[in-house]
């Protein structure tokens, strides 16, 4: 009786703990960290984990036999983490600090507490998804009626998240999960209150409460603060979504298609891909610019894929190459209609593309393999609702995918891998085997096993309060910039080089502060470390920058050059080049680049660009002046 009791206190506070993580991760933002939406989330998660460990390792410790199942999820999936970390820190010329590959490990080790619980726990994380999706749909609506701040200041509705892509994904990950809990809220009933039988009615009475108005009471609130969120991805994944699981839940097409004949087969066929063609094309136009943007990162990011085909760029490093691909492509092209829809991007809006980019066609080649095994897997009956559910959950996110990054945003990962876990452990095709711990060699084990747990769990725990306190130090430093104290940002920042120095935004906002706290040399060296793990204007300009102050005119002008190649719509880089040439005695290419200015169709009119168009018509009258009296 006792040894049970361990189990289920266990199991209990690993639920409990595992139920908390997805409840709180998608509302976690401190503004005490840089990047508060994102850094924060992944902190909370990363300290959240400890937790779960020392839990896991205790009854490792305490109890005599432990239960492990294999599945083929399992094994692909480990084929695949294992293939991204060698392809990005063994097969990588250079390797990126990465929290994106930090949230890897910790998902992957989240996957595996998991993979352990029973069955029957799961409804309780999926409870826990329900009330965080309701949370975002309550947090959202009070943005939009001026009660809470947005996270973005060009948004008026951003949920938790930095901006309303995100929110409205993982919108569409909950709404997965919901829909299908209510749809066949009857069957989920039956198999959660089962262990509950002989529990007081009260109890009983709430949780089927829960499991009748909660599902319901989300699938409104998501079908209300969606459309404000403005994202097609996200709308065609919710129809996508609905379609399927309507159709699981009540069979209308394949009851209507076994009553047809050949030709209303096909006449229903083409009528189908007529309104999803017309569906699609209508969502295009939309919001075409934004289409259109999508789809030129799409072009130019399949350059970035012929130039690495075989394993990639490695892990978030599309952020380092994707700019001078950009920068390529309109300097080969020259000014095609696309420089109004490009702009700094490190998302290629589909994930199956930033796959492709970082891990190249091998990984792409085993995350197929993966997807083959997830959904060719299969259940006895007990469990058929709820992989129909996840599966289904998947897919939709899938859909997102096409579009937009949801695996770059942790809380949806999070819904990925319970969904995946899910899946794996209703597998009816797993292998099984209990360990007993009854031989002075097995508890040997469990001891050594315990103790290098503990160990590996106090050395990430110390990393993690280093990194907990570096991006404190480093939003120090922000408010520090805005204020113009550039020594106290300096300070900070050398204060935190060396655990960010493979950071590409660290290194670009430190050396944009040393050019403009005067100290170019060392700037130059700060922002061409800064070239191997990000790419875009704001670099190049400020190395640009600090070239000029050093009377290095030609890698200026280089720099100053491939900013504008990057983005050819911008104004400023162009109006460096021309400054520049007019301080370097080039005067025939300052009037050049001035008259080009002048010239130049403007894609947002603001009041700098009619400030540097009026300094550009100073070079020319200036240059006219010194000429006639010349």
């Amino acid at each position: 009786m006792k040894s049970e009791k361990t189990v289920f206190f266990k199991w209990d506070l690993l639920t409990i703990s595992i139920f908390i993580i997805c409840l709180l991760l998608p509302f976690y933002s401190s503004t005490i960290y840089s990047s508060p939406t994102i850094t924060s989330k992944f902190l909370f998660f990363s300290y959240s984990l400890f937790f779960v460990l020392g839990v896991f390792l205790l009854f490792v410790l305490f109890h005599s036999k432990i239960a492990v199942s294999t599945s083929k999820i399992d094994l692909s999936l480990l084929f695949l983490v294992i293939y991204i970390l060698f392809n990005s820190y063994y097969f990588q010329e250079y390797s990126s600090f990465s929290v994106r590959f930090l949230e890897l490990l910790g998902l992957s080790f989240l996957y595996l507490i998991l993979r352990n619980i029973p069955i029957q726990k799961y409804y309780w994380v999926f409870i826990a998804i329900l009330f965080s999706g309701i949370g975002q749909v309550i947090y959202g609506n009070l943005q939009l009626l001026g009660y809470y701040p947005s996270k973005h200041s060009g948004f008026k509705m951003t949920g938790s998240f930095f901006n309303p892509g995100p929110y409205a994904g993982f919108l569409v990950a909950v709404w997965g999960v919901a829909l299908g809990m209510y749809l066949f809220k009857e069957t989920i009933q039956k198999h959660f209150l089962l262990p509950y039988t002989k529990k007081t009615f009260f109890l009983k009475q709430l949780l089927k409460n829960v499991l009748e108005y909660l599902p319901l009471l989300v699938v409104v609130g998501i079908l209300m603060v969606l459309p404000a969120s403005q994202s097609r991805a996200a709308w065609l994944a919710l129809v996508f979504n609905t379609a399927v699981l309507l159709e699981l839940r009540y069979k209308y097409i394949s009851a209507y298609l076994i009553k047809t004949n050949r030709l209303q087969t096909t006449a229903i066929t083409m009528v189908s891909v007529l309104l999803l063609s017309s569906a699609l094309f209508g969502v295009y136009h939309f919001k075409k610019g934004s289409s259109d943007g999508r789809l030129f990162i799409w072009k130019v990011s399949s350059e970035i894929i012929k130039s690495n085909p075989v394993n990639g760029v490695g892990i978030d490093r599309f952020k380092a190459h994707y700019m001078n691909y950009q920068a390529a492509y309109f300097k080969e092209h020259g000014a095609t209609e696309e420089i109004f829809v490009a702009d700094n991007s490190k998302y290629a809006f589909n994930e199956g593309i930033q796959f492709l980019v970082a891990n190249g066609m091998l990984g792409f080649c085993i995350l197929l393999l993966v997807l083959y095994v997830v959904f060719s897997s299969k259940s006895s009956e007990e469990h058929i609702i709820f992989r129909w559910v996840s599966k289904v959950g998947l897919l939709g996110i899938t859909v997102f995918a096409l579009f937009s990054y949801p695996l770059q945003i942790l809380p949806i990962k999070l819904i990925v891998v319970v969904l995946l876990s899910y899946l794996a452990s209703t597998d009816i095709l797993k292998y099984k085997r209990a360990i007993f711990y009854k031989r002075q060699f097995f508890s040997v084990f469990k001891v050594i096993f315990v103790i290098l747990g503990l160990w590996g769990g106090l050395i990430g725990f110390q990393y993690l309060r280093k990194l907990d306190a570096g991006f404190q130090n480093w939003k120090i430093a922000t408010d520090y910039y805005q204020y113009g104290d550039y020594e106290s940002v300096i300070e900070s920042y050398e204060e935190v080089y060396p655990l960010f120095k493979k950071n590409g935004a660290f290194l670009m906002n430190y050396g944009k502060t040393l050019s403009m706290n005067n100290q170019h040399v060392k700037a130059v060296v700060i922002l061409k470390e800064a070239n191997h793990y990000l790419s875009n204007t704001i670099i190049q300009t400020a190395l640009g920058d600090s070239q000029k102050a050093l009377k290095n005119y030609k890698e200026a002008e280089v720099a100053y050059q491939k900013a504008a190649d990057m983005i050819p719509s911008r104004f400023y880089p162009e109006y460096l080049l021309a400054k520049l040439y007019r301080e370097s005695g080039q005067l025939e290419k300052a009037k050049r680049k001035a008259r080009m200015l002048l010239q130049k169709k403007i894609k947002i009119p603001s009041t700098a660009i009619r400030e540097m168009q009026m300094e550009m018509k100073k070079i020319l009258e200036n240059s006219k002046i010194t000429s006639e009296f010349r």
